[in-house]
């Protein structure tokens, strides 16, 4: 007999088998049902955590539309802090904040200014012309303000799911005046207040 009909002969004999041992069988039932809570664990917390982070990024989104005067680098370094407390975060997080226009005449969005905490990049006009689709369609002059979040979550368990970074990207308009201004340092564009006025003297 060739051993492929060997083989064959083999795999129906086992097909066939009907006897077992309940012990054995209920290891490796135990061990699969261990690995499956173990892992509805861990993308149940995940997904909790990506719903947190997005509850508290338009928690600060809301904040920044409401103001009425200038803000300051040690203001979004604060919204920053709440974030994480919002977050329960013990991971690095990191927060950017712009005021993006409309600018009919190039068709495209101008940034008059972007912040982003820990030494982050901040958004620029190329950068930012490719989230056109992120971006509500508006009249030109009117400005909307973006709040970016990031969020590191590393996983408990390894299993399926990897380290990551949680972001959100949130445009809201201002509730109260024309445009979110900034004062401070911008490497981004000159300071436009909230009263509409432009400042070329950009602080370091």
């Amino acid at each position: 007999m060739s051993l492929y009909a060997r083989l064959k002969v083999c795999s129906r004999q086992f097909g066939d088998e009907s006897r077992g041992s309940i012990p054995t069988e209920g290891v490796m039932a135990f061990t699969f049902l261990i690995w499956w809570y173990i892992a509805s664990f861990q993308f149940f917390d995940a997904f909790r955590q990506k719903n947190i982070n997005l509850k508290a990024a338009y928690t600060v989104a809301d904040l920044v539309s409401r103001q009425t005067q200038d803000l300051t680098p040690a203001y979004i370094d604060g919204l920053n802090t709440l974030f994480d407390y919002l977050t329960y975060s013990n991971k690095p997080t990191w927060i950017r904040v712009s005021v993006v226009e409309w600018d009919q005449a190039n068709n495209r969005y101008d940034i008059y200014w972007s912040y982003a905490t820990s030494s982050h990049s901040v958004q620029d006009v190329n950068t930012i012309n490719t989230h056109t689709a992120q971006i509500p369609v508006m009249p030109e002059g009117d400005s909307v303000v973006l709040v970016e979040t990031y969020m590191a979550y590393e996983p408990i368990f390894s299993m399926g799911l990897g380290a990551r970074w949680f972001d959100t990207f949130i445009t809201t308009r201002p509730r109260f005046a024309a445009k979110v201004g900034f004062q401070g340092a911008n490497v981004t564009a000159p300071t436009v207040h909230s009263d509409g006025t432009v400042d070329s003297s950009i602080e370091s």
